[in-house]
């Protein structure tokens, strides 16, 4: 072990240590946001509040690790998602989780003290189908306060058990970018050997679209501006990489890749600005996947694509499926948990960042300079 390592354990162990005796005083530190009204400032602040307390089906977890997603962001610059963050003032954000249980509330039986967990994006999801008139009642960092903090509640029967295998960090990534990828590839599109897909951009779900779609035994591409991001994904498994940068009409480039014949499945993470070349790119009885939401392409600039000129024409023609893909329940997350655990994959984490640097956090997302997720360790 290096001095470095040491000194990294040792103050990742002093940390640790200063925080349980804080959560003892019957006090936790928790990151809030809310009150933007405007929009586009981050009022994101480190408070101390009371330490939280099980109610009948709930848990108390200690939070170990937490994490970014796209919608994080705008959530903290004041984007609404049915009635949204803006509408409390105190509201703790992020939805990525993965830690212990410290205490659990009457009627719980799924899970006892001590146990590895992370809990689900939409923890009323447990199985079937989605409704979301009554599966958005709770959505972590929305309407209920999420996991950038030292403790927090969670209903148990949210809750999956992380095997051995992964870490904190690594596990705190599946309930959401992880389990989004599984649902669109496992669930919903379903590749198969002998067909080509790929997935567009190096962001966390995008990653994870590309690992779950490997096991598949697909042939697997996958998009980016960055030639050095690119030459990641290829020794990360990627049979084929296109640069949309230097390839604006990247579906050209996808049609060479398949010989002319197409993608048998696109997993758009942008949104609406790429769908028409997505469409272009397809093969006849392709499966396109809508994941990303935003209302513009990757530069931020409105384009003549975004028309969708050749929508009907070529969605009938081609006979084409669009579907939109939101998260997962929870038995689709404990079939991804085991899994990963089964065939030894992998998170792919940019970076992690301790928890007194979230504001740096953000702002290394924003920079676009990530490939895979963004974590931070909370303890």
């Amino acid at each position: 072990m290096t001095n470095m390592t040491r000194r990294g354990v040792l103050g990742s162990a002093l940390a640790t240590a200063a925080a349980s005796a804080h959560a003892q005083d019957g006090k936790i530190r928790a990151y809030e946001h809310g009150d933007n009204k405007t929009g586009g400032g981050l009022t994101l602040r480190l408070v101390e509040r009371p330490a939280p307390k099980a109610g009948p089906g709930q848990v108390v977890m200690r939070v170990r690790a937490t994490g970014l997603n796209a919608r994080d962001r705008s959530l903290m610059r004041g984007v609404r998602i049915y009635g949204g963050a803006g509408d409390r003032p105190t509201l703790v954000p992020f939805d990525d989780n993965a830690g212990d249980v410290l205490s659990v509330g009457s009627g719980v039986t799924r899970v006892k003290p001590g146990d590895r967990v992370i809990c689900t994006h939409f923890p009323l999801w447990i199985d079937g189908p989605w409704d979301d008139i009554t599966m958005t009642k709770m959505d972590f960092g929305v309407n209920v306060d999420g996991f950038c903090a030292e403790q927090a509640l969670a209903p148990a029967d949210g809750l999956v058990k992380i095997p051995d295998s992964l870490s904190y960090e690594e596990a705190c990534t599946l309930p959401n970018a992880g389990l989004t990828a599984w649902n669109a590839v496992m669930v919903e599109s379903k590749p198969v050997a002998g067909e080509t897909v790929l997935t567009l951009g190096t962001g966390g779900v995008s990653v994870f679209c590309m690992q779950w779609a490997k096991l598949t035994g697909a042939r697997v591409g996958i998009s980016s501006s960055s030639d050095q991001k690119l030459a990641r994904m290829k020794d990360l498994g990627a049979d084929f990489t296109i640069n949309y940068k230097t390839t604006p009409n990247w579906h050209e480039a996808a049609m060479a890749a398949t010989g002319g014949k197409g993608l048998d499945v696109v997993y758009n993470t942008v949104g609406i600005g790429e769908m028409e070349r997505a469409i272009r790119a397809s093969a006849s009885n392709g499966r396109i996947m809508v994941i990303g939401a935003n209302p513009t392409n990757p530069a931020g600039t409105t384009t003549e694509d975004q028309g969708l000129r050749d929508f009907p024409r070529s969605m009938i023609m081609r006979r084409l499926k669009v579907q939109g893909v939101l998260v997962g329940s929870r038995k689709m997350l404990e079939d991804l948990v085991a899994t990963a655990a089964e065939r030894k994959v992998k998170p792919v984490i940019d970076r992690v960042f301790p928890f007194e640097q979230v504001r740096e956090a953000i702002a290394y997302l924003e920079s676009g300079g990530k490939a895979g997720k963004i974590v931070i360790k909370v303890s």
